[in-house]
């Protein structure tokens, strides 16, 4: 995966492992930051002894429930790079629950702002965008899967991906990689299909400039 990411010409990629280790809320299945650390330590010395040049950074997939912010709040979930700036929100894949504005609030209230994870291929997102719309509106960050926008996940989830692109919803542009064949790490081919909806200019800094500064833990505005 780290050698077809660089082909691909990405640089720098966070790890964001699910904050349970299956998904599910589970208070005994929590993926702990310093198992992760050890993780992402040992693979880098992976990536030197074999000369490939890309950095690897901490985060998680952090799952829609108040279970989840207390873990927050107690120190043991991993902002994207530690910042202590940006995260990554999943939301449960068929639901919108109607805690998803209080506690994407009380991330704010935080000084966390909650990046919502792949909102093209939520069902309800998907019939209804404009509930996306109205979370961006609270101050919420959306990132879209690059495979979606060039019909990896079929071709509805390809045609609101290119309307949210549109509509101006979308600020990042992630491979959500899980492995080489079905989910690789590639954006080189979304990134050109992007760019043919918003402009090179908009859709090179999903890539560049947008994801740099969430890295760094610089404010959006």
């Amino acid at each position: 995966m780290a050698r077809l990411a660089v082909e691909d010409g990405i640089h720098t990629m966070v790890a964001s492992p699910h904050l349970f280790k299956h998904r599910s809320v589970n208070l005994a299945e929590i993926n702990q930051k310093d198992e992760i650390l050890n993780k992402i330590t040992e693979f880098k010395q992976k990536l030197l002894t074999a000369a490939i040049d890309l950095e690897i950074l901490p985060g998680c997939d952090f799952p829609l429930s108040f279970e989840s912010l207390q873990l927050l709040e107690e120190g043991r979930v991993f902002t994207i790079n530690d910042a202590k700036r940006y995260l990554l929100l999943e939301f449960p894949d068929s639901s919108l629950p109607p805690a998803t504005e209080d506690i994407c609030f009380r991330l704010q209230s935080q000084g966390i702002t909650p990046i919502i994870t792949h909102p093209e291929r939520h069902f309800i997102l998907q019939e209804m965008p404009k509930k996306l719309g109205r979370l961006l509106d609270l101050g919420c960050l959306a990132q879209l899967t690059g495979a979606s926008l060039t019909g990896g996940f079929g071709r509805q989830v390809a045609r609101v991906s290119r309307e949210m692109m549109r509509k101006g919803y979308i600020h990042l542009l992630a491979s959500d990689a899980h492995d080489t064949k079905r989910r690789p790490p590639l954006l080189r081919k979304a990134l050109k299909e992007a760019s043919s909806l918003v402009g090179k200019e908009q859709a090179l800094a999903m890539v560049t400039v947008n994801p740099e500064k969430i890295i760094r833990g610089e404010p959006w505005f």
